[in-house]
């Protein structure tokens, strides 16, 4: 698929618009698309809205990168909650405050809630799952799939697997998480992994569908993301690092009958 911005969450974020546009949720010219976010999804949401001329107001915690937040601005998102944010005031805060005051604004707002919104799910059952599916064809022999994956809200990881199982694939779902991190005990620590173990049990994660959790700390992200641009030529983002870890750590299991698969999230020119 032809998805400016290539991520999984270019994927949802589309979806969401699409189904909300299909739905009369949005209308052009009338509309205006609100979320929280720091990380791909905002850059999905952003790509898409200006592909469909709807205008897109994110609330961005300030300790994502700088450059990340101007290049949100680049693409065509208006950042919201500046003031508030420095006072104090979570990313939630600010949109719950801008949803509140929308009126008075003068605005019509669509907000997508990645973390609840069930298309966020729907989107990788029917379209990334699909495209990953069309891919392993490649390997006609493979019965078994071992898939490595982290979890902001769990949709990608909840979507996919369900796709892969759907089609016959007996699939071993990992879960990667940051060192000293539970989320699905809702314990938290400051790390590394943006995107992952958000400081909320993921809503939207079939924890039925999760065989395994391996925790994963800085030093081995660090080693397997020297490792990856030493080998391929492609300098991943921490999460992504992360969970070429775990991949590389399991490469015992491979077969002609079984793979690995994980996703490179984003690059790693965000957290330098």
């Amino acid at each position: 698929m032809n998805i400016p911005g290539s991520s999984h969450k270019a994927r949802a974020a589309r979806y969401i618009l699409d189904r909300a546009l299909a739905e009369g949720k949005i209308i052009p010219g009338q509309t205006t698309v609100i979320e929280k976010t720091g990380g791909n999804f905002g850059f999905g949401l952003a790509l898409a809205c200006a592909d469909l001329h709807i205008p897109v107001e994110l609330a961005v915690g300030l300790s994502f990168s700088a450059v990340k937040r101007r290049c949100l601005e680049l693409f065509g998102a208006s950042l919201i909650g500046i003031d508030a944010l420095k006072q104090g005031s979570t990313p939630r805060e600010v949109v719950e405050w801008h949803l509140a005051n929308a009126r008075g604004l003068g605005k019509s707002y669509f907000y997508t809630d990645q973390f609840n919104n069930p298309a966020n799910v729907l989107a990788h059952e029917i379209e990334t799952g699909p495209e990953i599916i069309d891919q392993l064809e490649a390997w006609p022999e493979l019965e078994e799939i071992s898939f490595v994956g982290c979890a902001g809200t769990g949709a990608h990881l909840t979507g996919i697997t369900r796709a892969l199982r759907g089609d016959g694939y007996r699939v071993n779902a990992i879960l990667v998480e940051p060192a000293g991190c539970d989320s699905k005990s809702g314990i938290f620590v400051s790390h590394k992994l943006e995107g992952c173990a958000v400081g909320v049990k993921p809503p939207v994660l079939d924890w039925e569908l999760i065989d395994e959790t391996i925790h994963v700390d800085e030093s081995a992200m660090l080693y397997a993301q020297r490792q990856f641009a030493t080998k391929h030529g492609f300098f991943i983002g921490n999460t992504s690092a992360a969970c070429a870890s775990v991949a590389a750590s399991i490469q015992s299991r491979t077969s002609r009958h079984h793979k690995i698969l994980t996703i490179a999230y984003d690059h790693g020119l965000w957290y330098v």
